[in-house]
Parts: structure tokens; C-alpha cells; sequence
């Protein structure tokens, strides 16, 4: 999977998860058909996002092997997970602080003392779950802190891949356990385990691409059937059963695996790569995709604003252009001028 691939994939994913956060503050009769849209494909935008993240992550330490076959894991590992944490940590601590500003600023001067009491319920609260408010969207920097400590400890400390893949699984199981002791919500519990599914894939791609294309039918049939699944599981979340919950999310990982594959397969892929220098929707989305990590820590602070007491937008339509408009601008911005505060 070329890389230009995948961020064409994030820039496309992250405009589900913004019209999401937007349709939780706009009126039931007056959401459009592409917030419907997003609110239906946002659980597999962040499906694709762990996945995505899980196979980088593989593909860049087999890569790197492959060019240094004699490289010792010391030499291999030596500062890997402080630099790949402080990635997290960096850009967390900016659109926090920026987020802490825009809520009083939404508030405005006549409503400090409730700003600041909400403020005060957001450390209290939200840092005990694990949910970093005012920026909520956070939780998924969160998660890849503990996933990619997990996939450190793992590889770094087992030689063979295989085995390490079935530690990762247990440490994220665990994991996963100790999230949902600690009252972590549940539609965030469903998707670490794509982290470890993009891992797999990038260890056996090869072989799982091959079978793939030999049997590309049966694998697209399989893919309609996992999607019907996934659709029945986002319009009935949540059922009264937590079972049916957990096996109608089972059908989320091999999701991204078949698409992938079948994109490949199928000539999606080399569509797509031949597209990226003259087709204008396909270099805008790569465009999105360059900035989606600003675009996803940025878009829920313009949700809130535009609804805040000081700039409240009633029109839905207005109200989602202006979202847009001012989640792509600002990020573009923040990329251009303001990376070295943002990225490691």
C-alpha cells in the first residue's frame, strides 16, 4: 500500500469524523444526507485510522531491517519510543491549551465563572476516565501512547514476529480490560484492536494480498457480508445485549484488511496513484491528508464555538460550511506557520 495511498484514505476519513461532531449539535430533522453519511462511517474512519497507524508502524520497522539486515535491536530501538510518544504529546498539549482558550472565549467575559467551573468539572472528571477535556477527541492520541508502548514492548523484546503478535494481542487485551475497569467508554474500547490487525496485515502482506487476488470474488462477497454486518451494528448500537455488541464488532477488523486488499486487487490503488497529480478531488483529499492530524484535534474546538454563547450560528447549513471551512483553514494554517509547535 503506497503511503500517498493512505493519506488520500486519512484526508477522506478525517471529513466523516468532523460531520459527526457536527451532527451532535444540529437538530434531528435537519441533518443533511453527508452528515448521515458520516455518522454511519465514522466508526470505521477510526477502524481505518488505528489500523492505518499499526500498519506504518510494522511496515517502517521491516523496511528498516530490510535496508540494515545486521542492525542489533539496541541500535534498532535505541530512542524509538521517546521520540514516537513526545509525537503524541506534542500536538496534545497545543490544541489543549488552544481548546482552554476558546472556551472562555465562547463564554465570554460575562460567563467566566461558569467557564471556569466547567473547567474545573473537566480536570475532575475527565482526566479520572481518561478523556481530556475540553478536547475530547484526544482520547485517540491517548490510546496510540498505549498502543504504541505496547507494540515496543512486544517487538523490542521478542525475536520472533509471530510470537510478538500474539504478546501484542494479550498486552492489548489486557490493556483493554484495565480501560473498561476505569469506566473508559465503550466506543472507544472497539477500535485498538485495528491497531494490531494493521500490524498483522503489514507482516503477512504478501501472502494475505496474494490470497486475496486468487480468490478476489469470495473476498468481496465476504467484504459485502462484513459490511452489512458493520452497518446492523452502527444502527443498533446500543442493544440490550452486550454480546451482540462485541460479536457485531468483531466484523470491524478484517474490514480494513479486505479493502485494502481488494483496492489493490481490483486496481483501485493504481487508480488512485495515477489520479494524484491530476485529478482535483484526489489531490485535495491528499491535501487534507498531509494536515488530518490538525484537522482531527482542531475541527471540535470550531463545533463548540459556533454554538457557544458569545457566536452561536442557527442555520445547520451555515453551521456546518462554517465548521468546515474553519477546521481546514485553521489547520492548513497551523501546518504551515505553526509546525514546530505541533509536530515532533
Amino acid at each position: 500500500m503506497p503511503k500517498e495511498y493512505s493519506v488520500v484514505l486519512k484526508g477522506l476519513l478525517s471529513l466523516f469524523i468532523v460531520g459527526t461532531h457536527i451532527t451532535a449539535f444540529v437538530e434531528t430533522g435537519d441533518v443533511f444526507l453527508w452528515l448521515r453519511l458520516c455518522n454511519l462511517l465514522t466508526p470505521l474512519a477510526l477502524v481505518f485510522f488505528f489500523f492505518l497507524s499499526g500498519y506504518g508502524l510494522m511496515t517502517q520497522l521491516r523496511l528498516r531491517v530490510l535496508r540494515a539486515p545486521s542492525i542489533s535491536p539496541e541500535e534498532l530501538w535505541q530512542g524509538w519510543l521517546p521520540r514516537k510518544l513526545w509525537g503524541f504529546v506534542k500536538p496534545f498539549l497545543f490544541f489543549y491549551l488552544l481548546a482552554v482558550v476558546f472556551l472562555f472565549l465562547g463564554y465570554g467575559m460575562e460567563e467566566l465563572d461558569r467557564a471556569k467551573s466547567l473547567m474545573s468539572i473537566y480536570f475532575s472528571y475527565h482526566w479520572r476516565v481518561g478523556i481530556p477535556g475540553p478536547l475530547a477527541p484526544a482520547w485517540f492520541l491517548g490510546g496510540l501512547i498505549a498502543l504504541y508502548t505496547l507494540y515496543y514492548l512486544s517487538f523490542r523484546y521478542i525475536r520472533s514476529r509471530k510470537m510478538a503478535v500474539v504478546v501484542l494481542l494479550f498486552l492489548v487485551s489486557l490493556f483493554l480490560l484495565l480501560a473498561w475497569h476505569a469506566d473508559f467508554g465503550y466506543y472507544w474500547l472497539r477500535y485498538p484492536f485495528s491497531f494490531v490487525a494493521g500490524v498483522v496485515y503489514a507482516l503477512f502482506e504478501e501472502r494475505i494480498y496474494t490470497q486475496v487476488k486468487s480468490h478476489r470474488l469470495l473476498a468481496l462477497v465476504a467484504l459485502l457480508l462484513l459490511a452489512g454486518v458493520y452497518v446492523w451494528s452502527v444502527k443498533t448500537f446500543p442493544s440490550s445485549r452486550v454480546m451482540l455488541d462485541i460479536l457485531g464488532h468483531l466484523a470491524y477488523y478484517p474490514l480494513p484488511v479486505l479493502c485494502v486488499a481488494l483496492s489493490k486487487a481490483w486496481g483501485v490503488t493504481d487508480f488512485v496513484m495515477k489520479r494524484m497529480t491530476r485529478g482535483v478531488i484526489i489531490r485535495s483529499l491528499r491535501w487534507v491528508g498531509e494536515i488530518s492530524l490538525e484537522v482531527y484535534l482542531l475541527h471540535i474546538i470550531w463545533v463548540d464555538f459556533y454554538r457557544s454563547a458569545v457566536c452561536t450560528i442557527d442555520s445547520p447549513l451555515l453551521y456546518m460550511l462554517a465548521v468546515y471551512a474553519s477546521t481546514i483553514v485553521g489547520a492548513y494554517l497551523i501546518a504551515r506557520y505553526l509546525r514546530i509547535l505541533v509536530r515532533a
